[in-house]
């Protein structure tokens, strides 16, 4: 899982269609929110990164990791008490580009398949392997 350590607390990261929602609501449409967090114009050719440390930017990369923190901290069982205000007082500028890769890195975790691959050719009943999981996860 994804996380950041921030003033010491350890964050884990967490991706679903709820933080999903979330950041299109408050930060940007999917279409953009990469970019957005990266410190780019969508329309930005080459290595230009325009908004990079801009008031935009900032406000994204600390928004998302309070989306995505406040997730990961309820799945892991703790409380969910990130603020907007705490993350960015949290975040010292040499941190952005590893709170962006954070970001990044949950964003792609919550986007991969948990279907596990099977050589065998064999029909995989998603619902049992699921399970298998849930149970592995419990004990």
């Amino acid at each position: 899982m994804a996380e950041i350590t921030l003033k010491g607390r350890r964050i884990p990261l967490a991706y679903t269609v709820l933080e999903m929602k979330q950041i299109q609501e408050e930060v940007a449409p999917i279409g953009e929110f990469l970019y957005t967090i990266f410190g780019r114009e969508k329309d930005e050719d080459g290595d230009t990164a325009s908004l990079y440390g801009s008031a935009k930017h900032l406000d994204a990369v600390g928004k998302a990791l309070r989306i995505m923190g406040n997730a990961g901290l309820e799945e892991a069982g703790e409380k969910a008490d990130l603020t907007d205000k705490w993350v960015m007082r949290a975040l010292k500028p040499s941190m952005i580009a590893e709170a962006m890769g954070a970001c990044l890195e949950a964003f792609n975790e919550g986007n991969a398949s948990e279907i596990p691959e099977h050589t065998s050719g064999e029909p995989v009943d998603v619902t049992l392997e699921q399970m298998k999981k849930k149970e592995t996860k419990e004990n």
